[in-house]
């Protein structure tokens, strides 16, 4: 499932930036787009090789300022760990391109050293069963640390935990929500004029307004999740935080406000008529067929 919704995502990226003229899908800079797209996947999937459960708490632990920050993301990566299913880190067009940090998550964090010394570091010569606890201890009693936060598949699917979710990415949901609307409003208005070449498929039209709606309906299902919503965490006790806390009361509604004024608005998402009728189906997808 990660590797489709990891493609789709590129897909996304592409169709953006391509829209707003920031990389050429025929260019030179395409191929080092699309190898760290490969490598967010392969990080991903090797975690999984060695034992790591999703955490999907992890793409909450850093700031939308940071997240802008293309020297923060390219040492820290876009979330706290390559176990999340982090949305691509994108840029709202008015932002410059110097304030933007990278798109894919490509750098281990802080969680992975975390887990990974929790499940290889190898006792001490000589070291008792005693020793080998309370050294597995030490190391668990961080848990609490914010950079390892954690939530995994239960609390995505079966909870009402508003951080453990896939597809969001920042400490603010409510604030990513509201530049993933103005990305996807944006991609929809510049399809209208794009002008395909005599070597191009009207389903690049289809597959552009796929995309843009469907990575819309993801950033609502963030903002849903805000609504009477209860954080869960997993702490003993002594370490100062509830097991459980509600959403604050200004967050939910915020989210509220954002899903009546932009999404479920008449002219949230506008596609033309005309541009409807470009929408054709791409015949080598089995489903579209």
């Amino acid at each position: 499932p990660y590797a489709a919704a990891a493609a789709e995502g590129a897909g996304y990226a592409l169709d953006v930036l391509a829209a707003r003229g920031e990389l050429d899908p025929e260019g030179p800079d395409v191929e080092a787009f699309v190898q760290e797209a490969v490598k967010a996947t392969t990080m991903h999937e090797v975690g999984h090789a060695l034992g790591l459960r999703h955490n999907f708490r992890a793409s909450r632990v850093y700031t939308q300022a940071q997240l802008a920050d293309p020297s923060f993301t390219r040492e820290h990566g876009i979330a706290g760990s390559v176990m999340d299913y982090p949305a691509v880190n994108l840029g709202t067009p008015d932002e410059p391109r110097g304030h933007r940090g990278d798109v894919f998550d490509t750098a281990l964090g802080p969680y992975d050293y975390w887990a990974i010394d929790y499940g290889y570091r190898p006792a001490p010569p000589g070291a008792s069963a005693g020793d080998e606890k309370r050294m597995l201890e030490a190391i668990a009693s961080r848990s609490a640390e914010p950079l390892l936060a954690y939530g995994t598949d239960e609390d995505n699917f079966l909870g009402v935990d508003p951080e453990s979710l896939q597809f969001d990415l920042g400490n603010d949901a409510v604030a990513f929500a509201r530049k993933r609307i103005v990305i996807a409003q944006d991609l929809l208005r510049r399809q209208e004029s794009r002008d395909l070449g005599p070597d191009q498929d009207y389903a690049l039209l289809r597959r552009s307004v796929s995309f843009a709606i469907r990575d819309v309906a993801r950033s609502a299902y963030v903002l849903v999740r805000q609504i009477g919503g209860v954080r869960t965490v997993r702490d003993r006790p002594g370490t100062g935080r509830d097991p459980l806390s509600p959403v604050a009361l200004a967050e939910q509604r915020a989210a509220l406000d954002v899903l009546t004024s932009s999404l479920l608005s008449a002219d949230s998402l506008r596609v033309s008529p005309a541009l409807q009728r470009r929408l054709a189906t791409d015949f080598s997808e089995r489903f579209d067929a």
